[in-house]
């Protein structure tokens, strides 16, 4: 961020893009306070409380990315794609005296996600997950305000249990606790199968400027500065 800010960034938090449009070969961005997004509900008008004209826009909004594009008047529905949500949970592994394992482990991926594997974090401390539980759809603005139900189920240590003694067969029982749970933006469904990022530009929506970036799950994160440069380079061109 320091990097960002010493070359000329400007970072505007606690602000949210509630829609956007193009004229005269111009974008415009409506932003309002997050404040006032939070009141309002899907059937409510958005009036921004200011109006951005960028150059360029990058929707990199993760989560949020398909309803923001569809806030964006002008664009054409069709491009789109289709998105789904699926909630991946954690578990730890209670405190042990000798760990049970000193690196990563991976078992065959699952419909959905990686599968049930390890992780260990900079403590040493062991987690278990994701595991793949599909959301049903929730309307544009609570995606844009984060409306996700991020609960960890306790119940539900007890698919772990099995998926995690196909490579820890002594793992007893009692011995996992919740931890933390993320959602993965899909554009692929149940039972469709892996889809690939989506880095979407003019060619494909007809808008100058403009980027969208669907579905970026994992590996995204561990490819950000990649994709950053990827958009980068088109945007340059």
């Amino acid at each position: 961020m320091g990097e960002a800010e010493s070359h000329g960034t400007t970072f505007c938090y606690n602000n949210t893009v509630v829609g956007a449009h193009f004229e005269g070969n111009q974008i415009y961005l409506h932003v309002s306070q997050t404040e006032t997004v939070k009141e309002c509900d899907h059937h409510s008008q958005q009036h921004p409380d200011i109006l951005l004209l960028p150059k360029l826009v990058v929707n990199s909004a993760g989560l949020s990315a398909a309803a923001v594009a569809r806030c964006f008047r002008g664009i054409n529905p069709g491009v789109i794609p289709p998105y789904y949500f699926a909630r991946g949970c954690y578990f730890s592994l209670l405190s042990s005296k000798v760990p049970p394992f000193k690196h990563l482990i991976y078992p065959i991926p699952e419909d959905g996600g990686l599968g049930v594997h390890v992780t260990l974090d900079l403590d040493g401390q062991i987690k278990f997950g994701p595991d793949v539980e599909w959301l049903d759809p929730i309307d544009d603005i609570s995606s844009i305000q984060n409306k996700f139900d991020y609960t960890v189920c306790a119940d539900r240590a007890k698919k772990f249990y099995p998926e995690i003694r196909k490579y820890y067969p002594s793992l007893k029982d009692g011995s996992l606790q919740p931890g933390y749970a993320g959602i993965r933006p899909k554009v692929s469904g149940p039972g469709e199968g892996f889809a690939d990022f989506i880095i979407q530009g003019e060619e494909s929506h007809g808008i100058p400027g403009l980027v969208n970036l669907f579905g970026i799950e994992s590996p995204g994160l561990t490819s950000s500065m990649a994709i950053a440069e990827h958009v980068a380079t088109q945007l340059s061109v």
